[in-house]
């Protein structure tokens, strides 16, 4: 399936969020590599509304956390205290303004440290987002089709970082799930480049 008639409702904002501070970077494999996150606990989900309206939003936040040491995993793990403060941080800044006319469902998911990340050439850059990151989000999106959408149209929205992830969610997920993605009315990808080769 081809993404090109993604592009009339794709928003895309192509500014990169900023490398931090240049330090010792050292590549360290993320715990809990090999497995997703399990959804059906409510304790991995940032947000699980009552649902009010005819249409959701499935939001995943930016980058919410970084590594204090060089010797941190490079990827946090779902319960890590400053992801969980980050993230709800950046829920209550940009996903509530959705919530006058959407359900909005959000998940945790583990993300890469940004410095880490960006300082990776593309091709790994990309491998590491469609890692473990994408791994819990594609998982968060299959719970959330199975369990609480209900047939309902869905907005996809995220911003740096998650916007990343939910790239790899369009052409991954979606593209192999017609049913699913023709229930999408539109994907705001905030904060990442979205490319025409993408769209092509």
């Amino acid at each position: 399936m081809k993404l090109a008639r993604i592009y009339p409702f794709v928003v895309a904002v192509g500014i990169m969020f900023a490398l931090s501070a240049c330090r010792g970077i050292v590549s360290n494999p993320s715990p809990h590599a090999t497995q997703a996150t399990d959804y059906a606990q409510a304790v991995h989900w940032l947000s699980i509304p009552v649902v009010s309206h005819d249409v959701d939003v499935f939001y995943l936040y930016p980058t919410a956390w970084q590594k204090v040491n060089a010797s941190d995993p490079n990827i946090c793990d779902i319960d890590n205290p400053s992801m969980l403060a980050g993230s709800a941080a950046a829920f209550a800044r940009s996903a509530t303004a959705f919530e006058p006319f959407a359900n909005v469902y959000a998940p945790y998911y583990r993300q890469a440290d940004a410095a880490y990340a960006l300082s990776l050439p593309l091709p790994e850059h990309d491998a590491l987002i469609a890692g473990i990151p994408t791994m819990d989000a594609v998982a968060a999106f299959d719970y959330y089709i199975e369990h609480f959408n209900a047939g309902r149209p869905f907005i996809l929205a995220g911003h740096s970082q998650g916007s990343n992830v939910l790239i790899n969610l369009l052409t991954g997920y979606l593209a192999d799930h017609p049913e699913v993605y023709q229930r999408m009315v539109a994907a705001y990808v905030i904060g990442y480049p979205v490319t025409a080769e993408l769209l092509a």
